[in-house]
């Protein structure tokens, strides 16, 4: 099997590796989508063959050899790189901001329960910063729920369950 690339938006790029792996580029800019467009797709193309050259389930060269490639080429490099932690961090933010809207409380109020900066909140709910349990607790107090209130999809509990199949979710 090949990498898998594909355009989100003009400015990302969703990269499936051979491994199973899914990382989300983003760019600088819109310059590789519109190279991608007026030439046949020479931009995933280069993406493709350089994560199936590099990439092996080390993410270290995708800063390294991968990024040198995009440079060789002259393409636009990449700004971040999206994994799975990222995607769980958003899903977690946007449970938090759902449920404040539903319970009417701005932002700012439910910082100040919570005794962190509105800012902080603001990129918690973007995904874009990693929270501690800590927090995390008391944003749940804040919002009157329990810890537990960013419910996983059965997928997301068979994905844990093959990463650590030692373990068991009825101990």
């Amino acid at each position: 099997m090949s990498t898998l690339v594909e355009f989100l938006d003009p400015t990302k790029v969703r990269v499936e590796t051979s491994e199973g792996e899914t990382f989300i580029l983003g760019f600088n800019s819109s310059m590789n989508y519109q190279i991608d467009q007026q030439w046949d797709g020479f931009f995933t193309k280069c993406v493709t063959g350089l994560f199936d050259k590099y990439y092996k389930g080390d993410e270290s060269v995708i800063w390294g050899p991968i990024a040198a490639g995009f440079y060789r080429n002259r393409l636009n490099s990449f700004i971040w790189v999206m994994n799975d932690r990222d995607k769980e961090r958003e899903r977690i933010g946007r449970r938090i901001k759902e449920l404040r809207n539903q319970q009417s409380i701005d932002a700012k109020t439910l910082a100040q329960r919570v005794g962190i900066d509105a800012g902080n909140l603001s990129r918690i709910e973007q995904g874009k910063f990693s929270v501690g349990v800590d927090i995390l607790n008391k944003i749940a107090c804040a919002l009157n729920m329990r810890i537990d209130f960013v419910p996983q999809t059965p997928f997301d509990c068979e994905q844990q369950m093959s990463i650590n199949p030692s373990s068991n979710i009825n101990k």
